[in-house]
């Protein structure tokens, strides 16, 4: 089989990356059927991507699984390459051939499901996150953004004794806890923006610029490296300093533009983040400030 290659869009960059061009993304060059030789579960896929951070993997530790969206930026109609089986595969040649056909993203439903993505076909289905009959490979991804050296003697996160924590990454400070453990129920958008508002009236920490999050600064909290439970005893990945118990999911003041009904909400077991109708009462929000200006 002839395989077919996209011009300008992929480069490989000697290291076991590739770098999307187009969406500002490096992916892995192998999946894990080609460095594993099998398929894996999808809280595999999450521990893999874990430990490639801790190795620093290509010099990088911002490893994670692909978004739904993501991966779909790997199928090209035009492109051919041959996966495991030997069959077509509308992936770049850029990327090692004898691959897996599918590969799991970030998308989950629930605490069971998890949406795979089929590299043959251009077709996304659910499979069940721990099902070792019929599981998937993963490619990792990693946003192409150049990580800051680490200074020795730089402290990130601050904890205060008056509820808040400070991110001197980010110069912002957070509510250390979320509204879940404030109220011990999950809220709708409405009521989110309603409890950061109550925040300001109480003047909560001695300030009342409290506000939602937006997408990126909630995944700026994100951090794999460091596992707490979440109020239902699951595991989730937030910044250290922040207290366990808390709510898996978050929603953010990003509205979609199209549909004013619609808004972001972050996930912080995987990494995941999509729009959800505003009137559902199924996440809840964590307070944030901007510090920069603070003495």
């Amino acid at each position: 089989m002839t395989e077919t290659k996209l011009e300008a869009q992929y480069v490989d960059n000697g290291d076991d990356t590739v770098t999307d061009l187009k969406h500002n993304l490096m992916w892995m060059k192998n999946d894990t059927w080609v460095t594993l030789g099998r398929l894996i579960t999808w809280h595999e896929s999450q521990e893999l991507a874990r430990k490639m951070n801790e190795e620093k993997f290509a010099g990088y530790s911002n490893w994670r699984i692909p978004s739904s969206s993501e991966v779909k930026f790997l199928f090209h109609l035009s492109a051919s390459n041959t996966d495991v089986e030997g069959c077509e595969i509308h992936v770049d040649p850029v990327f090692t051939s004898g691959c897996g056909f599918t590969t799991w993203t970030s998308q989950t439903r629930g605490a069971k499901a998890a949406m795979a993505y089929d590299l043959r076909s251009d077709f996304e289905f659910w499979l069940a996150k721990e099902n070792d009959g019929f599981p998937s490979a993963v490619r990792l991804i990693r946003d192409n953004v150049q990580e800051e050296e680490e200074d020795p003697d730089f402290v990130r996160i601050v904890l205060h004794k008056d509820g808040t924590i400070s991110d001197n990454k980010t110069s912002l400070m957070w509510k250390s806890d979320d509204s879940y453990l404030d109220l011990d129920k999950w809220i709708s958008w409405d009521e989110a923006k309603t409890y950061v508002q109550g925040l300001n009236r109480l003047r909560f920490a001695g300030y009342q610029d409290w506000r939602m999050p937006t997408r990126k600064e909630a995944q700026g909290i994100y951090d794999v490296s460091n596992p707490v439970t979440d109020n239902y005893g699951d595991t989730i990945f937030l910044a250290k300093g922040f207290p366990a118990g808390a709510g898996l999911t978050c929603w953010t003041k990003t509205l979609n533009k199209s549909d004013k009904g619609l808004a972001i909400r972050f996930h912080f077991y995987n990494g995941d983040y999509k729009w959800h109708q505003l009137g559902l009462r199924s996440h809840g929000v964590r307070a944030v400030r901007d510090s920069k200006d603070d003495e």
